[in-house]
């Protein structure tokens, strides 16, 4: 296996190229359910590792050009500072929920935010931030949820900093449809037979994009379709009657009178937001918007040929109020704007919001790790794209593919794995085969074990001899001989 001797400091790559008015937002404030036992409220998903190093770190290093971050993290959550503290930034100043690092590799500022316990949203989490008056009220922000894996290095997302004049936002999407050898579209469930990664029902929607039908010289920045629709799957197909009528879109005749109309499902929201400051202000003052993604998001495109004042409605700014300068003031325009989106092909963002995100996004890292960060010390195989970290020890016979081994980890002669991700300090015996499976740290696995699609949370010991299909494990669960029986 080939030794690849790399560090997050002298490798850190920047995707983005900013301007001062602009500010990167990290939502990282849920631990992740849907990873469960992975996750807990002492692993947020955030922290999770994605090939040796913590998600957020990979995250910070691809964002290195925002000349500022704020990180927005959960009321309980006390291992984000001390994880970034650890592995590549200084503490500035603290206060009671907040704190102000400095990241040191590129001097980039990080300011630290507690929500508070009353969050209930993404929405709800910017609003936290606008009122600790972090950010200036004049610069433009990108929400990034704090789960995000930047897969490519050479990446051009300008658009999304720096959108069109009367874009009030900007959205990241990614084209994730595939299709067979006869260029038939795949279904979701054929993705993940095909070692793909398919999305669950609840993750799928009807997008619309209008393109404009001007054209452009190869000078000028690109035009962004327009987003004119934007409705869950559910939803749109939901047989409320019982009849089996077929599904319908409603889509009002103004928002398609200009350019070549577009829908599709395989477009899939990694729930990146560049918002105008205008819409900043929006969120503050409609305090009903809990989510950016299912509250704002559809506010935005359905008002945005009728102009500001009618999307803030009867939540305008008081004319009254001392406090609101109405002269500067975006909310009393009558002027149309656009919610924009940029589309990114597969395999260059994705969010590891369940197991088999995680899974994918940490086998597509190392299957980039010729141009991505990779630890130090660390020994990288392209051939078969796997990954182990230092200070472990592989016995004879071992074969991997597409797996990542962590640190002070032992594994035993004649052990197979594919598609596995073992976190550090684990000991596996002898004779075992893992296929599709994590095992969390400090796990321990006796000889001639057999797990596929399982999760082993951090701690668990399993006996020799196991053998489980499609199980989740986490301390406290009486495993025993009987069980396998």
């Amino acid at each position: 296996m080939k030794a690849k001797n790399t560090s997050s400091g002298g490798n850190a790559q920047s995707f983005f190229t900013t301007h001062p008015r602009v500010c990167g937002v990290l939502l990282a404030g849920t631990k992740g359910s849907r990873l469960y036992p992975m996750t807990s409220a002492d692993m947020p998903k955030h922290l999770l590792p994605v090939a040796g190093f913590p998600s957020i770190l990979r995250l910070i290093q691809s964002l290195g050009n925002f000349p500022e971050l704020v990180i927005a993290v959960n009321h309980q959550d006390n291992l984000t500072l001390d994880t970034l503290v650890k592995e590549a930034c200084t503490l500035k100043e603290k206060t009671e929920d907040l704190w102000t690092l400095e990241y040191k590799e590129t001097k980039q500022k990080i300011t630290l935010l507690k929500l508070s316990e009353d969050c209930f949203g993404s929405a709800d989490a910017l609003r936290q931030v606008e009122a600790k008056n972090i950010v200036h009220p004049k610069t433009r922000v990108v929400v990034i949820p704090g789960d995000l894996v930047i897969l490519k290095r050479d990446l051009n997302l300008d658009a999304i900093v720096r959108p069109s004049n009367d874009s009030a936002c900007t959205t990241l999407l990614v084209d994730v449809g595939e299709v067979d050898e006869h260029g038939v579209p795949l279904k979701e469930s054929a993705k993940a037979k095909k070692g793909g990664l398919g999305r669950e029902e609840e993750d799928i929607e009807y997008i619309g994009l209008s393109y404009p039908k001007v054209k452009t010289s190869s000078l000028s920045p690109p035009v962004l379709p327009r987003i004119v629709l934007k409705e869950s799957k559910l939803d749109v197909e939901a047989d409320e009657d019982m009849t089996g009528s077929t599904a319908k879109l409603d889509l009002p005749k103004p928002r398609v009178h200009k350019g070549k109309l577009v829908i599709r499902t395989e477009w899939s929201d990694a729930h990146v937001y560049s918002l105008a400051p205008w819409v900043r202000e929006l969120l503050v003052e409609r305090k009903s918007i809990s989510s950016i993604q299912s509250g704002l998001l559809p506010l935005l495109v359905s008002r945005q040929f009728r102009g500001k004042k009618a999307t803030f409605g009867s939540s305008l700014p008081d004319e009254n109020d001392e406090n609101k300068d109405k002269q500067n003031s975006e909310a009393f325009s009558e002027e149309p704007y656009s919610v924009s989106a940029l589309v990114l092909e597969s395999k260059t963002v994705m969010r590891i919001n369940n197991i088999p995100a995680y899974i994918y996004a940490c086998k597509e890292t190392v299957a980039n790790g010729s141009e991505l960060p990779m630890p130090a010390d660390s020994r990288w195989n392209g051939k078969f794209l796997s990954l182990v970290l230092k200070e472990s020890t592989l016995g004879a016979k071992v074969n991997m593919k597409s797996s990542i081994v962590g640190t002070k980890c032992q594994l035993g002669s004649k052990c197979r794995l594919n598609n596995v991700i073992i976190m550090d300090n684990v000991v596996i015996g002898e004779n075992c085969s893992l296929q599709s499976t994590i095992l969390g740290s400090g796990v321990v696995l006796g000889n001639n074990c057999s797990l596929n699609d399982c999760q082993v949370g951090p701690g668990m010991n399993l006996p020799a001899g196991t053998k489980e299909k499609g199980e989740s494990f986490m301390v406290g669960d009486n495993i025993g001989v009987d069980d396998m029986l």
